[in-house]
């Protein structure tokens, strides 16, 4: 104990305990502050019971002594704040010159070794290096950490920066590394260092049995839980034994034909994560997990149902298999049925000269058409980008879709792109431009501008809106979070694959929100009325039509309201019935012939015509 510290316990103004801590605390010592950063002791003040310190930026300040040795860290000479409060040049030297040698200092004054890269960015910024210096610096000196094999540099910014012990074999250290982490994305992660560094191994082949054997063990115990992990985990460990000579997989080890075979319900929700090398690892492998030519339409499968980059990854399986004739069958069957998702699109569009070339046509100019429209409705402009992009970037794109199609063809696909909405004018011009360069017999059509545009808009009554709006707040707000609900408790009971209940769940979710995306879908088009001022000179909506019965003798009223106002029993029928429609436009007098239960028209004469709205005529 310092003998100064020693006098203050001897005359009872300090515990032992803490004339040991300021002992600590003697002048010359670096010590940290959680507000005020890192200090060192200037001088001790013992009759005005204070230590004065200079903090970064702070010199003189004092602190009462009790205060100082409960909130005061020590730190060590060598310790990175020490050294920056006491050679801040020589730190930004260093920077300039060893940046391998700065980070070693730093992750030698962590916990561990370890340290993210936000803390380290905290350590240098804004002493040894500026805001704007920073970044410049990083992308080099990672570059340099390269060459130090002792300094593992993470992937990602969310995984630390760790400074390997000089006291073991690099190797030894990662399998370490690798069988102490607790969970699955720890593994994944150790053993992304150890392909990074397997020229580090001495025998890689011996040294990584230990691993290898966990990897099997670990995926059979958390597959059903952690799928997407338990993929990467498998494919990156059949990766690092492949670039090993002579390795091979331990005896009686999980293969990853065998997991695609167990979790084939779950694999297309588990894919979509995983990188574009280990997604054709992956596929590559269907052919082992499905025996004969099953793997085939599992393959297909995935096609309209996982992102982009499995779709070039599954086409090149299945070709080098020999099985590009059903691939082109699938596609051609897709484009008809508008089943094709935009990465398949674009996919298509992309290798119109290579695997697609069967299926690149006029019909997929339709298709992709369609597609931008309909997701136009769903959620309008920002979900149409990338199809739309597609039509406009792709300068030979449209050329190529029209040069060789018959005219009627060219012309119906050209009114088409006149007449939508999801496209601006100076985007339909210029689409247009592309296809009179290819076709010139197409330039009449801006002239007549296409004709007149159809009105897609969906007549209602006020009532039936208001109804439409409630049954859709009531399908958001308590059917779909009842759904969701359920989904949840189901899957607590356990094995997914065996439990009903969830599966029940997930496909009455599919239903809910097809039935979400009409009704929002209709509610976008409706127009509401009153049906005031309805003419009556001819039948049309919202009117009441008077009509000779089928056979004569008797006279039927017919009522032709709204798209949602049907109601048989009332003898109320929609605008869009078949009914409704040999109605409309016909006057009094005139003869229409409606639909009948033997399938051939029935001709009615039609006696009179009157306003459903007899308030608002008045």
């Amino acid at each position: 104990m310092n003998s100064e510290a020693q006098k203050l316990v001897a005359a009872g103004k300090l515990a032992a305990a803490d004339g040991e801590k300021l002992s600590q605390l003697e002048p010359g010592t670096f010590c940290r502050h959680k507000s005020w950063g890192v200090g060192k002791v200037a001088e001790w003040d013992l009759l005005g019971d204070k230590i004065i310190l200079d903090f970064e930026g702070k010199p003189g300040h004092g602190l009462k002594i009790s205060f100082a040795i409960t909130s005061l860290e020590v730190l060590p000479q060598d310790h990175f704040l020490a050294r920056r409060l006491a050679d801040l040049e020589g730190l930004k030297q260093m920077a300039r010159e060893n940046a391998s040698a700065l980070v070693e200092i730093a992750l030698k004054s962590a916990k561990g070794g370890r340290m993210l890269l936000g803390e380290l960015e905290n350590l240098l910024k804004p002493h040894v290096l500026t805001e704007g210096e920073y970044k410049k610096w990083w992308e080099g000196a990672k570059k340099t950490l390269k060459n130090a094999r002792h300094i593992v540099v993470p992937a990602k910014r969310t995984e630390p920066l760790i400074l390997r012990s000089s006291e073991e074999k690099a190797g030894d250290g990662m399998i370490r590394t690798y069988l102490g982490a607790r969970d699955m994305k720890g593994k994944l992660a150790a053993l992304a260092l150890i392909q990074k560094d397997l020229d580090l191994f001495e025998d890689p082949a011996r040294e990584l049995l230990p691993a290898l054997q966990d990897i099997s063990e670990t995926v059979r115990k958390a597959w059903r839980l952690h799928l997407k992990d338990s993929l990467q985990i498998i494919l990156l460990r059949d990766e690092v034994i492949e670039s090993i000579q002579g390795a091979a997989l331990p005896l009686g080890s999980m293969k990853i034909a065998d997991l695609i075979s167990e979790a084939r319900a779950q694999l297309t929700e588990a894919v979509g994560g995983l990188p574009v090398s280990l997604l054709g690892r992956m596929y590559r492998a269907f052919p082992d997990a499905f025996p004969e030519r099953a793997w085939v339409p599992e393959i297909l499968n995935h096609l309209t149902r996982t992102g982009g980059r499995a779709v070039a990854e599954i086409a090149t399986v299945l070709d080098a298999n020999d099985e590009l004739d059903v691939l082109a069958e699938f596609l051609k069957k897709a484009v008809r049925n508008r089943a094709l998702t935009t990465d398949l699109l674009i996919w298509i569009c992309k290798e119109r000269k290579g695997l697609a070339e069967s299926v690149f046509d006029i019909d997929l100019a339709n298709a992709i058409l369609d597609a931008i429209e309909h997701d136009h409705v769903q959620g309008g402009p920002k979900r149409t980008g990338r199809l739309s992009d597609l039509l406009s970037d792709d300068k030979t794109l449209i050329h190529e879709l029209v040069i060789e199609t018959e005219e009627d063809e060219v012309r119906r696909f050209a009114k088409r792109i006149i007449n939508t909405s999801v496209f601006d004018e100076l985007t339909r011009r210029s689409l247009m431009a592309r296809i009179i360069k290819a076709r010139p017999e197409m330039e009449v059509l801006m002239a007549e501008n296409a004709g007149p545009r159809e009105d897609n808009s969906l007549i209602v009554s006020w009532e039936s809106l208001e109804r439409k709006k409630k049954e859709l707040e009531e399908l958001v707000t308590v059917k779909i979070p009842q759904n969701k609900h359920d989904i949840q408790i189901a899957r607590a009971e356990g094995d997914l694959r065996e439990n009903g209940g969830y599966k029940a769940a997930k496909e009455q979710q599919s239903v809910l929100l097809r039935l979400q995306n009409k009704m929002e879908r209709e509610l976008r088009l409706a127009r509401g009325t009153d049906f005031a001022g309805a003419a009556t000179d001819k039948a049309g909506i919202g009117t009441i039509v008077d009509y000779e019965a089928p056979g004569g003798g008797r006279t039927e009223t017919l009522t032709i309201l709204g798209a949602w106002d049907g109601d048989v029993e009332n003898n109320i029928v929609s605008y869009l019935s078949e009914i409704a429609k040999a109605f409309i436009g016909k006057a009094p007098g005139d003869t229409a012939e409606i639909p009948s239960e033997s399938g051939a028209p029935k001709p009615v004469k039609i006696l009179a015509v009157r306003p459903f709205n007899t308030s608002a005529a008045a």
